[in-house]
């Protein structure tokens, strides 16, 4: 039976900051960030009407049209992938269905270190590479 649940970007952006600031930075690299032509997301959210801070490894690949593309710092770096709305939705599904635990976790809100590093090597390989 399949069940589909809405996650909101604020979550998402919370679970990638887990990898891309703890979890995954033993093995990955950001080559290149891929600007968006608008950002209509952006995880800030200034207090007393001041300007948001702009995150660009959390706020570009949760826009249409920005990315970020990663490489390996453990294999000389090559480039393994785009991480993008696509393939950010991807993850999700895999983690949801390959990982559930993780998954469980996420949903309650109790994700960690470990669970942003599985997320993000869902959406970039599909599976476990690293750890």
């Amino acid at each position: 039976m399949k069940v589909t649940q809405e996650i909101s970007k604020k979550r998402i952006s919370d679970l990638l900051c887990t990898a891309l600031e703890g979890g995954s930075n033993y093995w990955y690299r950001i080559e290149q960030f891929i600007e968006p032509q608008k950002l209509e997301f952006m995880t800030d959210e200034p207090w007393n009407g001041g300007k948001p801070q702009l995150f660009r490894h959390l706020d570009y690949p949760l826009n249409e049209g920005g990315a970020l593309l990663i490489s390996d710092r453990k294999q000389g770096g090559d480039l393994l992938g785009r991480l993008d709305l696509a393939s950010i939705q991807r993850g999700l599904e895999l983690m949801a269905t390959k990982f559930p635990r993780h998954w469980g976790d996420f949903l309650a809100e109790n994700d960690d270190a470990e669970t942003g590093d599985v997320f993000l090597q869902c959406c970039l390989f599909g599976e476990l590479i690293y750890g």
